[in-house]
């Protein structure tokens, strides 16, 4: 007698843990078919969200003044350095006239003041961050260039936008650039924090030495294996950057190999990397 009265419930208990299931999966795969798509991430927005994180990290890091001596010497240096390396991606030839870098936003170097950290990376949009520790690690001009190159391609070629849509995904990074309300919202603050701690994939690596080595021959005449001498140098091994962009096997013979195939480059600089680098950090 008291099981006959117990079932009606299990019945209704049933039916409504089967209803709750069925409206979360409803619910998740609706989530999932709204993701944003890449190209949901114009170029405009893109920029949006630099300048968002640019102005987060000048609040996180005290950065070299471009004051006397550092704007008429290592900076005016990086900057026309790195407004050579990506010139024809500021230009953006290739890209639909809808979907275009805005050609009046100038793409600007900034130096941190860490000489602990060796630091390299390029915002969306442009900017272009780098600390003293990282730029007394390299020794002449086409260091310098290879490592701009291969930041700016990093960026320019979607791979930094598809590391941060991994983490987090496409909505929450879309939400983020809207200003969008949404629970645990990600904000730019959190975004910068983390911007020296993606860690790349080794097949990205690759794709990206190979477009940056295609860059340098096609924007320099400098030798476009740049990053072999500091890739090899035991004291770069436990870097932030090289911890980040871990290399794959092979990567210091084949990045020889790779330049071979685009170019016959084989300028190294005139030793204006010391001139207007190394001799004003000291």
């Amino acid at each position: 007698m008291n099981k006959e009265k117990h079932r009606p419930h299990c019945r209704v208990r049933s039916l409504a843990l089967l209803i709750i299931t069925s409206f979360l999966f409803t619910t998740c795969q609706n989530d999932l078919e709204n993701l944003p798509t890449e190209q949901a991430f114009t170029k405009e927005k893109l920029e949006r969200l630099g300048d968002m994180l640019r102005n987060e990290l000048l609040k996180q890091y005290e950065v070299l003044p471009q004051l006397s001596p550092y704007d008429t010497s290592i900076y005016w240096y990086l900057q026309t350095m790195y407004e050579q390396a990506t010139s024809s991606m500021h230009l953006d030839r290739q890209s639909p006239v809808y979907n275009k870098w805005d050609q009046d936003r100038k793409w600007k170097v900034y130096i941190l003041k860490s000489d602990d950290q060796q630091l390299a990376f390029t915002l969306p949009g442009g900017d272009f961050f780098i600390s003293t520790g990282m730029l007394k690690c390299l020794q002449k001009d086409y260091e310098l260039y290879a490592l701009l190159s291969f930041e700016a391609a990093l960026m320019n070629e979607g791979y930094l936008l598809a590391q941060w849509t991994m983490e987090y995904n496409s909505l929450t990074i879309n939400n983020l650039i809207e200003g969008n309300d949404q629970p645990n919202p990600l904000t730019a603050e959190v975004l910068a924090e983390k911007m020296t701690s993606f860690v790349f994939e080794t097949k990205t690596i690759e794709a990206v030495d190979k477009a940056a080595i295609e860059n340098t021959c096609s924007t320099s005449i400098l030798d476009p294996v740049g990053l072999v001498p500091f890739l090899g140098n035991a004291n770069f091994e436990n870097s932030k950057w090289l911890q980040t962009r871990p290399s794959y096997d092979g990567r210091v013979e084949m990045l020889p190999e790779m330049a071979d195939h685009f170019c016959q480059n084989d300028q190294l600089g005139v030793g204006n990397y010391q001139r207007f680098v190394l001799n004003v950090l000291e």
